[in-house]
């Protein structure tokens, strides 16, 4: 029997360690979230993004707005004079930073040309790749991808949304790759107090999310049709208003616009019960709102999924539904019981927190992954 003993791997600590996160930066829940966390571990982490090179924010707009048509088709097909200055800063920022790692988070601007002269300038550094989206999604646009997914090979450490991407990286090559979750962020994502919640966000259920063509609309109005009282949130539902059928009771919810910051707090915590659809166009078993609505001390309604159902105990953490008539039967369930909606929403918080599901722990855990991997390579 060989008794010598394992030696120990001694990761680094992450104070003053560097990092240069790069993404878009487009909204404060993706690339800021996480390097306020990073930042609370001890790393010096650089933003690296290009929120202004192609959008501005206008007044009574819920999202950004191109400069101009000619920013649009750059930033769409990836090419010209502002998308090569995006990538040339970025060379010039690796080389005055001299990061200890390199995150690039949903990244589709930048050219694998780049990603290799990166390697070539920092050799020593652990480059990493994530997206929160499907790159790999049949659905996804044509071309939308294609920096990222030319980039793969150029990479040390790939963290996949889901469990179907680690499959799709290693089809690609890669075996380096594990699963990173979203979060919540704690001091966004809490519970509040009613007699703070305005009176229009007070409701039975509430669906604050995107609009998708995948069944959500017929499950909404089977809602209002059985008269609970809905709250409708979230983006691109002027498409679906072209949609729905004059008799349609979301009629009077429109305009349906995003909330975000204190109001999507409103939103969640001023209904009896939250509910939770699935991208289909991103083929997701779960999302961010799932742990969000927990965290806020919510009762969640969800769409069922083997890999949700792993996470929370059915029925006594959370409640799921297949179908429309499964639905409509939790619901009446979770609103004639107020001590039951009070006992799953106490009990997903619990969970949440006591899996570590919020930004800090996930960084955490990706900071130690990354430095194990390719100590271990």
């Amino acid at each position: 029997m060989n008794s010598t003993p394992i030696p120990k791997i001694v990761l680094p600590d992450s104070k003053g360690q560097r990092m240069i996160l790069v993404g878009d930066y487009m909204w404060p829940w993706y690339q800021d979230a996480c390097a306020d966390a990073l930042e609370s571990m001890g790393f010096d982490v650089e933003r690296f993004g290009w929120p202004n090179d192609f959008h501005s924010f206008v007044e009574g707009k819920t999202g950004p707005v191109y400069l101009s048509l000619w920013h649009r088709i750059q930033y769409r097909f990836h090419f010209g004079p502002t998308v090569w200055q995006v990538n040339q800063r970025l060379i010039q920022v690796a080389k005055q930073f001299e990061p200890e790692i390199v995150w690039f988070y949903n990244v589709q601007l930048i050219s694998s040309r780049t990603v290799k002269k990166l390697r070539k300038l920092l050799p020593n550094t652990i480059f990493i790749q994530y997206a929160n989206d499907n790159p790999f999604s049949n659905d996804a646009k044509h071309g939308l991808w294609r920096n990222y997914l030319s980039s793969i090979p150029h990479f040390d450490v790939h963290f996949a949304y889901r469990h179907s991407n680690i499959l799709n990286y290693r089809l690609h090559g890669v075996h380096n790759v594990h699963l990173l979750r979203s979060y919540f962020i704690p001091e966004e994502d809490h519970p509040e107090l009613q007699k703070v919640i305005p009176d229009r966000f007070k409701c039975d259920i509430v669906f604050a999310g995107h609009y998708e063509d995948d069944g959500r609309v017929e499950l909404l109005e089977a809602i209002c049709e059985a008269g609970y009282a809905l709250n409708l949130f979230g983006g691109g539902w002027n498409v679906a208003l072209k949609k729905i059928s004059t008799q349609s009771p979301l009629h009077g919810l429109f305009p349906v616009a995003p909330v975000t910051g204190a109001e999507y707090r409103y939103a969640i915590c001023g209904a009896k019960v939250a509910l939770s659809f699935l991208s289909t166009l991103n083929h997701d078993t779960y999302t961010r709102r799932n742990f969000q609505i927990p965290a806020m001390k919510v009762s969640m309604l969800s769409q069922y999924t083997d890999d949700l159902a792993s996470l929370f105990i059915p029925d006594i953490e959370a409640t799921f539904f297949r179908n429309k008539a499964e639905l409509l039967q939790k619901l009446k369930a979770l609103i004639a019981d107020e001590k039951r909606l009070s006992a799953i929403a106490e009990a997903g918080f619990k969970r949440v927190h006591n899996d570590g599901h919020d930004v800090n722990a996930r960084m955490r855990s990706m900071v130690d992954i990354a430095f194990q991997s390719t100590f271990e390579k």
